[in-house]
């Protein structure tokens, strides 16, 4: 693999942070530190997703840092430079070795869309005091809420075979080519204004999100963020986290229909359910002092 070798030297996000790296032997991801460390600080370690690789608003970090928490966000395997890791426990296996090394007992996990899956397995990591399930589906059919339709027919061909999917994966490609930079994003994003205020307030970090689909997402990551979350997922019996501190936030934007469905699956799961007031996938971003106040109520 031509990429198991980390880059030299320290490389910066587009607000001039500087950006980490962990390795475990020959695995490795970026992560961002969202301001100085301070031990008496609480780790809210945010895992990135399909619908937004890209990293947390220095915004974000300040807000999270007057609430005491020190943002750590990171960069799964497959996206931007990181080398693909196409194996859910694999990756579980290296993010749970990141989670042990910050030295802190009860660090806040939040996972967002397709990382969800991560999240799951997560949970029961013993450094992890809190995990927040943000714009999760569980084991609901959400095929019925994405828009446009062209966009979910794209994804039903993933979910068919290896060919299905590079086909979907050359089509948005293509789409980026022709109609610019951001379309396929933004139209993902249409039906959620507090989405789309968030990436318009925050472009450069968008921009940068928009290149590590369009220009380094392979296929193998593509077909397993899509599959570990369109599809049922035997972990997700029920009652699964009922002895675990876990939580699910969702936005006020999305459909009736995904409330009722979300609402009916985290109560099957065993974890409570709130709904911010702006997001959808990005819920955690666009309604961000909100969901510091619930997490807060959980802690």
């Amino acid at each position: 693999m031509d990429n198991v070798t980390p880059p030299r030297g320290p490389s910066r996000d587009a607000f001039g942070r500087e950006i980490r790296i962990f390795q475990l032997g020959a695995h490795w991801f970026e992560f961002l530190v969202g301001g100085e460390e301070d031990e008496g600080l609480r780790p809210l370690v945010v895992l990135q997703s399909l619908e937004y690789p890209g990293w947390p608003s220095p915004d974000f970090c300040a807000l999270a840092r007057a609430y005491g928490y020190l943002v750590f966000g990171v960069r799964r395997p497959g996206y931007g430079k990181c080398p693909p890791l196409a194996d859910i426990e694999g990756q579980v296996g290296l993010i749970g070795e990141f989670l042990n090394g910050l030295g802190h007992d009860s660090a806040v996990l939040v996972c967002m869309g397709t990382s969800n899956t991560f999240g799951y397995r997560l949970a029961a990591n013993p450094k992890v005091g809190l995990t927040v399930l943000a714009n999760c589906c569980f084991n609901h059919d959400p095929m019925g809420e994405i828009r446009p339709d062209w966009f979910a027919r794209h994804i039903e061909q993933t979910l068919t075979s290896v060919t299905g999917a590079r086909l979907a994966l050359m089509g948005l490609k293509g789409a980026q080519g022709i109609f610019g930079k951001y379309w396929v994003t933004e139209n993902f994003t249409q039906k959620s204004p507090g989405d789309l205020a968030y990436l318009d307030a925050n472009r450069e970090l968008f921009a940068e999100a928009v290149d590590c689909l369009h220009e380094d997402l392979d296929i193998h990551t593509f077909i397993m963020e899509l599959r570990g979350t369109l599809k049922e997922d035997a972990f997700l019996q029920d009652g699964c986290f009922n002895y675990r501190q876990v939580l699910s936030i969702s936005g006020e934007e999305t459909s009736d229909r995904w409330k009722t469905a979300i609402r009916a699956e985290a109560a099957r799961v065993g974890v409570p359910l709130h709904f911010l007031p702006a997001g959808d996938a990005l819920v955690v971003y666009a309604s961000a002092r909100q969901f510091l106040d619930v997490i807060g109520q959980y802690l």
